[in-house]
C-alpha cells in the first residue's frame, strides 16, 4: 500500500472519531479536583441534529446517487403492497354503573339524544303520498255520475212505490212500573 492511501484512511479515522470523550479525561486528569462541576460546559448531544446533514463518505456523484435511488424506489414499489386500512373507530366501554329507571331494569338510563324513528318513518310515507296523489281519474268522475241522483227523481217517488203501508192494527203502548224492572201495557 502506497502511503497517500494510508494518509486518505487515517484522515477518514480522525474525522469520524470523537475526540470529545478522550478530551474530558484529560481534562479532569489535569485539573483533578480543582474542577467545579458547575462551571464545566457540557458537550453538546449528538443523539438528535436539529440540522439534518448528509454524509458522503464513499464520495459517489450525485448523477449515480439518483439512478440507484430510483433503482431502488422501483424495487420497493414492485415488492410492496398497499392495503387499505379501515380507520379505528373507538369501542364503546359497557357501563359499569347507572341510574336504572325501574328497580328491575336490565338497562342504564342514558343522555344520548335517542333517534326518533316512528317520526322519520311517518315523513317518508307523507311525502310517498303527497307525490303519488294526482287529479281525479277520468273513472272516478264517471263512478260519481253513476251514484248521483237529480231531485226530480227523488220528488217523483218512483223507488218508493213498491213498499208497503203501515198495518192497521192496533199499536202497544207500554210505560214502566214503579219497580221500573216490569213494564206494563196501556190501554
Amino acid at each position: 500500500m502506497s502511503d497517500s492511501s494510508e494518509d486518505e484512511d487515517l484522515s477518514r479515522f480522525k474525522d469520524v472519531v470523537d475526540n470529545s470523550f478522550v478530551k474530558s479525561l484529560s481534562q479532569t486528569r489535569v485539573t483533578g479536583s480543582k474542577t467545579i462541576q458547575g462551571i464545566e460546559e457540557k458537550p453538546v448531544s449528538q443523539r438528535y441534529l436539529e440540522i439534518s446533514s448528509h454524509y458522503n463518505d464513499v464520495k459517489v456523484p450525485e448523477e449515480m446517487q439518483k439512478r440507484i435511488g430510483a433503482k431502488l424506489s422501483a424495487v420497493i414499489q414492485k415488492n410492496t403492497r398497499f392495503v387499505d386500512v379501515d380507520p379505528v373507530q373507538p369501542k364503546k366501554r359497557k357501563i359499569k354503573g347507572g341510574v336504572k329507571l325501574f328497580k328491575n331494569s336490565n338497562g342504564f338510563l342514558s343522555c344520548d339524544d335517542i333517534k326518533d324513528i316512528s317520526t322519520e318513518k311517518h315523513n317518508c310515507e307523507a311525502k310517498l303520498l303527497k307525490y303519488s296523489k294526482v287529479g281525479p281519474d277520468s273513472d272516478d268522475i264517471e263512478k260519481l255520475h253513476a251514484v248521483t241522483v237529480s231531485g226530480e227523481y227523488v220528488l217523483s217517488k218512483e223507488e218508493i212505490k213498491c213498499w208497503k203501508s203501515r198495518r192497521k192494527e192496533k199499536l202497544y203502548k207500554y210505560k214502566v212500573s214503579q219497580n221500573s224492572d216490569v213494564l206494563v201495557a196501556l190501554d
